[in-house]
């Protein structure tokens, strides 16, 4: 859009025409190579990402445009109701020492439907004519080519002698279109110009057709371009829907021109219309930064008279000369076609000028941010399908065998793993018998609700787990148990069964934490390789839906395999109870019994009565009981059923008194420890009972520390090792990657999306144009 008023050139001086006054000039050049650059770049199509400056003719239907347009370059158009102006029509002046010529051809940047094509491409239509009595046959014969559909450079020789006028003409398909003819003139009288003749704008048409040419010319009005609007005096200037179709398009009047046609239409003594015009004109209504010009072109008699262009001009000088007001006018550069075109021929050059380096700069933007879209696009597959496939999938599988083993690119899945396997370790801990070395009955008077259950620690776990609603277990409900399974035994022989019975019931519910865990890592796994598969073949849709059905169902093998496994560890720890583990077994056992006898035993430790929640085994996973008051006479307050404080809880005296006795004990023979003490109690009359108790959790403490690493080591095998390392030729073998037809499957599943490939064409069809346009700028010297 122009910013800034245009100096225009003062009037000719009398009998000097205005194109001998160009054509004199160094302008004369200059304005020539700039109007030629012009067409150049659009001939390449570089409209289409450019705003490329230029001229645009529009008025309603009959506004006297087609006169203009004659007048403006010489020639004869189709003037008839059936081959008015029905697609764009651009003149390309240019002046030439050579004797006058015309050259037509047909810009087609659209399809029949109005989609802009692919390539832009000019292809002349017909020779280049001298005699300028055979341009209107050949514009038409050009208009029906045009209007008829798409023509090849083959076809054109064979439509450019079609004779419209005697019905030869090609089938007319389209009312109007949007491909342009050209008509480049040359010659000794014309000035350096381009300028596109638009459709007259209807009204008194089908709707669909009114909209039609509305479209085609709100398409052209905008941008850098000046808008030539001939308004016909015989009408209002409100009137007239060009009018207002410039002002929509350009609302401060900064682009427009209004050309004034038919003054000689006003009937005399319509003084007051003239008056109205000639505010107009003056600018005092309806103003605009260019102004206006006003045109008398020769009427339809002398047009069939043969008055020559010479004869017009004059004629034209001669009206505005001799009729009022316009021959009193402050503003007589106003009058006359040569003086508007000269103007605009002025007007054109300096927005060409001030547009190129612009143009330049807008060049460049796109073409970076075209480059920017392509690399963003995945590139393009250069090699054979089978190889490309093969090289996707050992990609991929060497990411789950990453994925699977924890490298730092891939952490989350083993962290969440872990994260299921000690979620699986506390639900195993949590089902750790709980054995009350007291009766129940007893203890339920004494303590009168107030049993707490405190942390429990097994072995080396960092972590305490709080075991919560754990049902206690008594000693008179053991020996009952004990009862209920005796048979054949001998006296003092604790039946079998009852051991296995009591360590069968907290294995109950290991099943369920087993396979909980194992549902939780096989989703997991799931999740990763789902994204997995997405990360690596989403751009090929084909492919991907080969892959993931296949990984799935070897996900689906491996599952079913570690499930059977895991079922087969459950199985081999609810038989019959067994452990080579003999050391730590009878340890567990002698600490536990150890633990029982000196609760049972009701004595108070050495030192302090009080006992804290971190003073116990953080190894054997004791129980703890706190009461207030004990369970017989002479118990102490806040006593506990507990092993002996450890040495660094004791008074020193207390310590002394300790090593002394156990350094005694030693010198006799006797390897005792501290632990060992609570085994000095007299004999208990629930001795057995104890003895199971101390035995089954013994049991506990060994079977728990087994199936804790068995079923992790298990799933990790089974499940993700296993899936690991099958993978890859799995996947070769499904996708048939070693089969003579590889090649022609792989392009199959490598074909890339539609949208991706039309994404890609347009975008270096784009780039490529910009490239050349860019040479072509640089080669003007910019």
């Amino acid at each position: 859009m122009l910013s800034t008023p245009t100096t225009l050139s003062p009037p000719a001086e009398p009998g000097i025409s205005s194109r001998a006054l160009l054509v004199e000039t160094n302008y004369t050049k200059t304005s020539q190579e700039l109007i030629r650059f012009i067409t150049t770049l659009r001939s390449l199509g570089a409209q289409v990402y450019l705003d490329l400056p230029r001229i645009v003719v529009i008025g309603n239907q009959s506004a006297g445009k087609s006169s203009l347009v004659e007048a403006i370059s010489g020639i004869s158009v189709p003037r008839d109701a059936g081959t008015c102006t029905r697609c764009p029509m651009e003149c390309r002046l240019a002046h030439s020492a050579d004797e006058w010529s015309c050259q037509i051809s047909v810009r087609w940047e659209f399809d029949d439907n109005g989609d802009r094509l692919e390539e832009v491409r000019e292809v002349q239509f017909g020779p280049r004519l001298t005699d300028k009595t055979q341009v209107e046959p050949l514009l038409r014969r050009a208009q029906a080519a045009v209007l008829s559909g798409s023509v090849s450079d083959a076809d054109s020789p064979d439509m450019w002698h079609q004779d419209t006028k005697k019905g030869k003409a090609a089938t007319k398909v389209l009312a109007f279109s949007r491909n342009t003819i050209c008509v480049d003139l040359a010659g000794p009288d014309l000035v350096d110009l381009s300028f596109v003749d638009l459709p007259g704008i209807v009204q008194n048409a089908e709707d669909a057709i009114v909209k039609l040419v509305e479209d085609l010319v709100t398409s052209y009005v905008g941008g850098n371009c000046l808008i030539l609007v001939a308004l016909p005096m015989s009408d209002d200037i409100e009137n007239q829907k060009a009018a207002r179709i410039a002002k929509e398009a350009d609302p401060f009047g900064l682009r427009t021109i209004g050309v004034l046609t038919k003054p000689d239409t006003l009937p005399p003594g319509s003084t007051k219309r003239r008056e109205l015009w000639l505010d107009v004109l003056e600018g005092r209504e309806h103003p605009l930064q260019h102004g206006y010009y006003c045109t008398r072109q020769p009427d339809d008699d002398q047009r069939l008279a043969g008055i020559t262009p010479a004869e017009a001009r004059a004629a034209e000088t001669e009206f505005f000369r001799t009729t009022s007001p316009w021959n009193t006018a402050t503003c007589p550069h106003r009058f006359g076609t040569s003086n508007l075109v000269k103007s605009i021929s002025e007007l054109l050059t300096n927005i060409i000028s001030d547009s190129l380096p612009k143009l330049l700069a807008e060049v460049a933007s796109q073409l970076e941010s075209t480059n920017k879209q392509l690399d963003a696009l995945p590139p393009r597959i250069t090699t054979k399908p089978s190889a490309f496939v093969l090289d996707l999938v050992t990609k991929f599988s060497n990411d789950v065998v990453q994925l699977v083993h924890g490298s730092p690119q891939y952490t989350k899945l083993v962290q969440s793993d872990c994260d299921a396997y000690k979620h699986f370790r506390d639900g195993i801990l949590s089902t750790a018998p709980s054995f009350a070395p007291f009766e129940k009955k007893q203890w339920e008077k004494k303590v009168k609700g107030q049993l707490r259950m405190k942390q429990v620690k097994i072995d080396d776990v960092a972590q305490s787990t709080r075991v919560q609603g754990t049902k206690l277990i008594y000693l008179d409900e053991v020996r009952e148990h004990i009862r209920a399974a005796v048979t054949r035994e001998l006296p003092n022989n604790i039946p079998y069964p009852a051991k296995r019975s009591l360590i069968q019931e907290f294995q109950k519910s290991w099943a369920m934490h087993t396979m909980a865990c194992f549902e939780r890592v096989q989703t997991n796994f799931k999740t990763h390789l789902v994204e997995l598969i997405r990360s690596r073949f989403e751009r090929f849709n084909h492919l991907k839906g080969a892959i993931s059905p296949s990984v799935m169902e070897q996900v689906a093998l491996c599952s079913g395999k570690t499930a059977d496994h895991l079922k087969t560890i459950l199985k081999l720890e609810s038989a019959a109870p067994f452990t080579q583990n003999v050391h730590y077994f009878k340890a567990k056992r002698e600490k536990h019994l150890a633990t029982y006898k000196q609760a049972r035993a009701n004595r108070p430790r050495p030192g302090s009565s009080t006992r804290h929640a971190d003073d116990y085994d953080t190894e054997s996973g004791a129980e703890e009981w706190a009461v207030e008051g004990g369970l017989g006479e002479g118990a102490k307050e806040d006593f506990s059923f507990s092993m002996p404080r450890p040495s660094t809880m004791l008074s020193q005296k207390d310590k002394d008194s300790l090593r002394n006795a156990l350094a005694e004990l030693t010198k006799l023979g006797y390897q005792v420890t501290e632990d060992d003490l609570g085994k000095l109690n007299k004999s208990d009359e629930y001795e057995e009972e104890m003895e199971v108790m101390a035995e089954v959790r013994a049991y506990f403490a060994v079977s728990y520390k087994r199936i804790i690493d068995y079923v992790p080591l298990s799933i990790d095998q089974h499940l993700l090792y296993e899936l690991a390392e099958n993978l890859q030729g799995v996947l070769i073998g499904k996708l048939g990657l070693g089969s003579a037809q590889a090649d022609a499957r792989c392009a199959t599943y490598v074909a890339e999306d539609p949208h991706v490939v039309a994404l890609r064409q347009e975008l270096m069809a784009k780039k490529s144009k910009l490239e050349t346009v860019q040479r072509e700028l640089f080669n003007f010297g910019l």
